[in-house]
């Protein structure tokens, strides 16, 4: 049987028009001008066979040969090739694909990613982690932080609250490091960097001077952030994610690039959820373990929502802000807090 169609020989740019032949395991090419070659046919190389286009053919020397007949399939005992097109001819198999395939993805990212992540924390180097929270403080501090305007006894008192909490859970000094700086961008806040670096704002400070155990609260929360190694978690679970989604789409760059930036982002939010759960936790069952009135860190964040101008009422969770938000619901947080036992 004669298979017409066109020789891309390789290194050039022009195209032959030829037959071609198989014979046990040769393949006969006939060019126009009565030139024949023979070829290896088992170890050419044979395209996809997609429904609608030819499908190509990878000669030995890197000549392509692309048949002119649109239906013609090259013989073959490769069974993933038979079965690929088969699928792809299958109403059936194209609707399930269409319908299992987001849940796949759901799957994998949402369930398989964050337990790859929690299982594989604890491999991740000392030095990387402290190499890790020095270039992030570096990038937030050259950004949006600025030299502290507290004056030497009020770092004073909140030094002695951050020793108390160190002392209170038997943590060393050397593991961690209490910094105060100025922020318009942060406001009264907190946050805990992988190397055990807490950076305590100016405005949080203030804002509950007359609080001293809702701001120690604040200060076991960070702290609870790096015992549960949070940030190492969402490192993890990022390079994960890059992983699963450039298995997923293959070589699609573009589109791999814009699903993989929106994916990441929703993942890491969704999952930062949870360890902002975690560190709560943390906080509260040693508050509870030491004497201190879980409704402190109650007090705590309506402090920190009345600077940042929050209404706890418009505060509710949606089913889809639930995804899109970093932080669980600041009034769910306070109602835990204040039913906590």
């Amino acid at each position: 049987m004669k298979i017409f169609g066109t020789l891309y020989p390789a290194g050039s740019s022009k195209a032959v028009t030829c037959s071609a032949s198989v014979f046990d395991s040769k393949l006969m090419l006939n060019h126009e001008d009565g030139e024949q070659k023979s070829y290896d046919f088992a170890s050419a190389i044979l395209g996809e066979p997609i429904l609608g286009q030819s499908q190509e053919i990878t000669l030995s020397d890197g000549s392509r040969f692309l048949p002119t007949d649109v239906k013609f399939r090259w013989p073959t005992e490769r069974k993933r090739l038979k079965l690929v097109e088969k699928l792809e001819q299958n109403l059936f198999a194209v609707l399930g694909a269409i319908v299992l395939s987001p849940i796949l993805i759901y799957g994998i990212m949402f369930k398989v990613v964050p337990a790859f992540a929690v299982q594989t924390y604890d491999l991740v180097p000392d030095s990387v982690v402290q190499e890790m929270g020095e270039q992030s403080m570096y990038a937030i501090e050259q950004a949006v932080l600025e030299p502290t305007t507290l004056s030497a006894q009020e770092q004073q008192t909140v030094t002695q609250l951050w020793d108390d909490s160190l002392q209170k859970l038997s943590l060393s000094r050397d593991q961690f490091k209490l910094s105060f700086y100025q922020s318009d961008f942060f406001g009264a806040n907190a946050f805990a960097l992988p190397h055990g670096q807490i950076v305590v704002t100016d405005d949080l400070v203030k804002s509950m001077q007359d609080h001293p155990l809702a701001l120690q609260a604040v200060l076991l929360h960070e702290i609870g952030h790096v015992e549960k190694q949070h940030s190492i978690r969402m490192a993890a679970q990022a390079a994960a994610g890059a992983i699963a989604f450039a298995m997923i789409f293959g070589d699609l760059e573009g589109f791999a690039e814009v699903v993989l930036g929106t994916g990441s982002t929703i993942l890491q939010q969704r999952f930062s959820q949870d360890m902002e759960k975690e560190a709560d936790e943390f906080a509260l069952q040693h508050m509870k373990q030491h004497g201190i009135d879980p409704k402190e860190f109650a007090k705590a964040l309506e402090i920190i929502v009345e600077q940042a101008g929050i209404e706890l009422e418009n505060d509710e969770e949606g089913a889809w802000s639930k995804y899109l938000s970093t932080h669980p619901s600041i009034k769910s947080r306070i109602e835990n807090a204040n039913n906590f036992n």
